[in-house]
């Protein structure tokens, strides 16, 4: 009988400092709660940027040559880990394939496991031709979601339907779970931004296709907390168990810098910021709110996140030539 680890997008990150520390401890105290199994499957979407810093990769080999020591390693490509948008399959991830470790560039059928694989593709027609091939009796992997599904920056951006999902189906790239009749969102195995503050995040397990989930209580996770509940909950915000990337809401007229100052020293967490509310009456349920991390300028390596992380098919050189021309064009009007 066949167990199998799956594991959702784990977008590793060399910044804020620790936090790759922290991700990379995160998923190998997974792994080795879970030795007994036969082999591990990652959902793609391994490393947060398309160009990853020298440090990301070898955080990834670490951890993939520590799943290896126990299991088999079958790792789905995403759109985050593709050099580029033009659907060839290049990633970085292929250094790591070995005869333990398989690295799905384009879609594979295990015909002896019974399990289709299929990466990211930018074209959607793609993945629902891949998905009309896949035998009846097949359980499908795959990172891409579906209509009615958000991505992480809150959009519902995907024009694939459920009724074009014929088998038992997990997925990655989107970032909450959500276990439905036939596709399975597993979600991330921690939280990536303040926007996702308050999601559980989870890894799962599939035994003679028995598919079970479990509550991580561990590792990196963002919370936003009002600076009036900080004092209250210390305890809970320095859980040793966590890695904390704090937000902290503060007034600019009711509190001054030696108090915050104090408040801060009793803090033992991996970063904290300090976000100020707007000086308006205007009260903002922050369940409700769905959007990545706000930003209060636009620069060039902002725009160029955008873009690597967009559905285009337009080229990020085209993109960003088109970019200097708007900003030369201003520049020239302005004189």
């Amino acid at each position: 009988m066949v167990k199998t680890l799956v594991i959702g997008d784990l977008h590793f990150d060399n910044k804020p400092f620790g936090l790759l520390e922290a991700q990379t401890q995160c998923i190998k105290d997974i792994i080795h709660s879970n030795v007994d199994v036969d082999d591990v499957i990652f959902l793609g979407d391994l490393m947060m940027h398309r160009k990853p810093y020298p440090r990301v990769l070898l955080a990834l080999k670490e951890v993939i040559d520590y799943a290896s020591r126990y299991s088999k390693v079958t790792i789905i490509r995403g759109n985050h880990d593709s050099e580029n948008k033009s659907d060839d399959g290049v990633t970085a991830l292929s250094l790591f394939a070995d005869d333990k470790v398989k690295v799905v560039t384009k879609t594979w059928f295990d015909h002896k496991t019974k399990r289709a694989f299929i990466p990211h593709y930018e074209n959607e027609e793609t993945i629902k031709e891949k998905l009309s091939q896949v035998p009846r009796d097949y359980t499908v992997f795959g990172h891409f979601g579906y209509f009615g599904s958000l991505n992480s920056a809150g959009d519902n951006d995907f024009s694939i339907a459920l009724s074009d999902f014929n088998n038992p189906t997990v997925l990655g790239h989107i970032h909450r779970h959500h276990r439905g009749e036939v596709v399975t969102l597993l979600g991330t195995p921690y939280s990536t931004n303040y926007a996702e503050y308050k999601k559980e995040n989870y890894y799962a397990t599939i035994e003679d296709k028995e598919f079970k989930t479990f509550l991580i209580e561990h590792g990196p996770r963002h919370l936003v907390i009002d600076y009036d509940l900080v004092e209250e909950n210390i305890d809970w915000i320095n859980d040793p168990k966590y890695f904390t990337l704090l937000r902290i809401n503060i007034s600019t007229v009711n509190e001054d810098q030696d108090s915050i100052a104090d408040l801060l020293d009793k803090l033992t967490v991996g970063y904290v910021e300090i976000k100020y509310s707007p000086l308006s009456d205007e009260k903002y349920d922050t369940e409700e709110i769905q959007t990545i991390n706000p930003v209060t300028e636009i620069n060039d390596t902002l725009i160029e996140d955008y873009i690597n992380a967009s559905n285009s098919k337009i080229g990020k050189d085209e993109l960003l030539n088109g970019l200097n021309l708007i900003h030369e064009n201003q520049q020239s009007r302005n004189k």
